[in-house]
């Protein structure tokens, strides 16, 4: 049957918008790779950046919700809550309930955890995490001063530059973390394309689903990956500043990534930039539902088809934070054990650089495995489950959902398959990954990194899953 009418999803709220450079210095510890030769970073490829924007309801838009993304991989807990404390004392207008902090995750960015100052480099943490703060309480202070009545628009479309990352090496059957062309999935890119009232374009929001992972270890520079292509090739196509969100990829990388060259990087940002700006120009003349207006007698009897213009919206903007509780894994190991097999591994390491330097990189890489599994381990909340956080922002004709940790992308597709008729857009990292990858209850079955790494318990993403379901189903 045919459809007269072609409803265009928007919402009518306050919107402001602000950005500032971030980038760390030269000669900060750098090194996020295991197989990684150097550990400081050795110049930039594109600046970092900290970004924030701010969502109001029109009926009382100071009381707004905040979202501030960054380039880096992810802060650390105790760096995290030092960040977040300092907006919220900064800026006692500002809910902590509505503000969320989101990441790029780039592995490029510079390895910024307070806890590696006594790597190399790492003397200038501390100092370039106060910058960090500085410049992010700038860019707060800018978004909530600027809020304009705006409207926002959704779209989206895919772009293949991702791709599945579970390959079974075919010589020996393990699962590497790498390119697998067994999945050719299509990965969706979310715009939300920010209009004054007047047709003035504020911003936008970007989405993708994919890990920052074109850069590796032969990559000594600061980068903010695929993610600065991107946004430069969106802002010049818009004239408009862009936000990246990154989207559920705990299974997904770039098709080519792993090298170190930075041209590989430009390359992926501006695949996924263009198609960005496909979806962003798909919007250019949307002025409310577009619906059929009946036939046209011409040399053939033509179908007309026009924009209504928009009806008067007064839908609300809402912002809901909740915490769903979920399962420890039982075989998580004790911190006492995971130190004394890091000292072992060091010592294995340094006798190794003494005598045969070509000999190092097993036990450095497995020492910094164990480093990691001390970050993970160490800040977990006692108990037998984990209180994983939520944020629903509920704009008009879409949910944009924000989780912690690095669910795989199931759970977008699921969300999605849910509410067909809502844009749901999914960002990531939410405060950082505390929780760290939420696996498919089914990867469990398989010696894969992502469920290696995991601290929650098998079957937790589609239980995360279900109850973003049930608050989505109960507000609707």
């Amino acid at each position: 049957m045919s459809r007269p009418r072609i409803t265009t999803p928007h919402a009518c709220l306050h919107f402001g918008i602000a950005q500032r450079d971030a980038t760390p210095p030269v000669g900060i510890f750098h090194r996020f790779w295991g197989a990684a030769n150097h550990d400081v970073a050795t110049g930039v490829h594109r600046p970092v950046r900290v970004m924030a924007t701010a969502f109001g309801d029109n009926s009382d838009p100071q009381n707004c919700s905040v979202l501030v993304t960054s380039d880096h991989c992810l802060l650390r807990p105790t760096d995290m809550a030092r960040m977040r404390q300092a907006v919220v004392a900064a800026y006692p207008g500002i809910s902590d309930s509505r503000l969320t902090f989101s990441f790029g995750h780039s592995h490029s960015a510079g390895h910024i955890c307070s806890e590696r100052a006594n790597q190399p480099g790492g003397d200038m943490i501390a100092s370039y995490l106060d910058t960090l703060q500085e410049r992010t309480l700038e860019a707060v202070r800018d978004a909530t001063e600027t809020l304009t009545p705006a409207r926002a628009l959704f779209a989206h479309t895919d772009c293949d530059m991702a791709a599945h990352r579970d390959f079974q090496d075919p010589s020996d059957d393990q699962f590497v973390c790498g390119f697998n062309p067994a999945n050719n999935w299509a990965f969706p890119v979310h715009v939300v394309r920010m209009r004054s009232m007047e047709g003035q374009d504020l911003g936008s929001l970007v989405t993708y689903p994919c890990h920052p992972t074109t850069l590796a270890w032969e990559n000594t520079l600061i980068s903010p990956d695929y993610i600065g292509a991107m946004r430069e090739t969106i802002e010049s196509g818009t004239g408009a500043p862009c936000q990246f969100l990154l989207a559920p990829c705990g299974d997904i990388g770039p098709r080519h990534g792993f090298v170190g060259d930075v041209s590989v990087a430009d390359s992926n940002g501006t695949r996924v930039g263009h198609a960005a700006l496909a979806a962003w120009h798909s919007l250019d003349h949307s002025e409310g539902d577009f619906a059929y207006q009946g036939p046209v007698l011409s040399g053939a009897t033509l179908g007309e088809w026009r924009f209504q213009g928009w009806a008067a919206d007064k839908t609300p903007l809402s912002h809901e934070r909740f915490h769903v509780p979920l399962a420890y894994r039982t075989d998580l190991r004790d911190i006492e054990s995971i130190e004394s097999e890091l000292r072992d591994w060091e010592q294995q390491s340094q006798n190794a650089n003494a005598s045969k330097p070509d000999r190092a990189g097993t036990a450095r890489a497995m020492a910094e495995r164990c480093r990691r599994e001390w970050e993970r381990v160490a800040p977990l909340p006692p108990g037998d489950s984990y209180p994983l956080q939520v944020d629903i922002l509920r704009c008009g004709d879409a949910d944009i959902v924000l989780v912690e940790g690095e669910p795989y992308h199931q759970l977008q597709r699921d969300l999605q398959d849910a509410f067909p008729d809502r844009e749901i857009i999914v960002g990531v990292l939410s405060d950082g990954s505390r929780c760290s990858y939420l696996p498919t209850e089914d990867s469990f079955n398989k010696p894969l990194y992502q469920v290696q790494v995991s601290l929650l318990a098998a079957g937790c993403l589609e239980r995360l899953r279900d109850a973003i379901i049930q608050r989505l189903s109960t507000s609707c």
